[in-house]
């Protein structure tokens, strides 16, 4: 396991108020993902990302609240509920916590639902709040992470401690609303956090 903070996707200008789109899990699957962080116990070269926070990136957005033109977000805002007004509830399956290069996350395939979410997304941040600037690559797949790499650190032992809880498979992640929030990264700590959401409930 490598160092997180650092690579391309955390090099934030600021690290404050960064704009996003998230899901964030339920209660059932927020429960079972902190289960599982328990396989980060003493390992200190990943962080544990506070249960509170958790969360599947649907996309980062290129500009903070404060850079974004108030009028450009109350467009984005319109878009993104006429999005959610449009989609139906769907679930992602997870599979068990992988350990990668950078992070202990847990990782399901992008569905054809979640592949219309994240379009909808980018096309609606890209003529409103993101205009202007390039928008920040999509998330590989939908994922909740874990914990994130702090420093160099052996990645099969988080796996091994991982692998090692055993358990019932984890819940699917279910996609019944999305959040727009502006995000804190901190990157002694090597958590991503925030201090309020706009909710966009689904209905379809």
């Amino acid at each position: 396991m490598k160092r997180f903070f650092g690579e391309p996707a955390t090099l934030w200008p600021s690290l404050r108020n960064r704009l996003h789109v998230y899901v964030l899990p339920d209660d059932e699957l927020r429960s079972a993902l902190v289960e599982r962080q328990r396989a980060l116990d003493g390992v200190d070269y990943c962080s544990v990302q506070p249960a509170e926070y958790l969360h599947a990136t649907v996309q980062q957005l290129s500009r903070t609240s404060s850079e974004a033109d108030p009028a450009a977000v109350g467009r984005f805002l319109e878009r993104l509920g006429d999005l959610a007004a449009a989609t139906k509830p769907f679930e992602v399956p997870l599979g068990a916590p992988v350990v990668d290069d950078f992070a202990l996350g847990a990782r399901g395939l992008a569905t054809p639902e979640w592949t219309a979410l994240l379009d909808g997304v980018r096309a609606a941040a890209a003529d409103t709040v993101n205009a202007g600037l390039p928008i920040p690559d999509p998330p590989f797949a939908p994922h909740v992470t874990l914990g994130y790499g702090v420093a160099e650190g052996s990645g099969e032992r988080i796996q091994g401690a991982s692998d090692s809880l055993g358990g019932e498979p984890l819940p699917p992640l279910v996609v019944s609303s999305m959040h727009f929030l502006a995000v804190h990264q901190d990157t002694e700590r090597g958590t991503f956090t925030w201090d309020t959401t706009t909710e966009l409930a689904f209905g379809g």
